[in-house]
């Protein structure tokens, strides 16, 4: 049953660390160039980060803790990924776009 809880909560944490980057993802996968590509850089950096303290509780935590860890550690990560996609998106603003004007 705690395997089920955990697995819950990991999705629902991702879910979480979704909607971190959804409102720069436009922004993002619009900006071409250098710099556009340094933001993607970034913006999956700390993607990365979150997800890698999503899963470390799993495997770090007791079994009985285990679902109260992944939840204090994955907000500290979607914490850090929203300021890592933060300044993405203004390294990205920096990148050319592809709109008709």
């Amino acid at each position: 049953m705690e395997i089920v809880a955990a697995a819950l909560i990991l999705v629902v944490l991702l879910a979480l660390g979704a909607l971190v980057v959804l409102p720069a993802l436009p922004l993002l996968v619009r900006s071409r160039g250098r710099w556009g590509r340094l933001g993607r850089t970034i913006a999956m950096c700390g993607a990365a980060f979150f997800i890698t303290w999503c899963v470390v509780p799993i495997f770090v935590f007791p079994s009985a803790e285990v679902t109260v860890g992944m939840t204090m550690f994955a907000l500290y990560g979607a914490m850090i990924e929203a300021l890592v996609v933060a300044v993405a998106a203004v390294f990205a603003s920096y990148g050319d776009t592809d709109r008709a004007t």
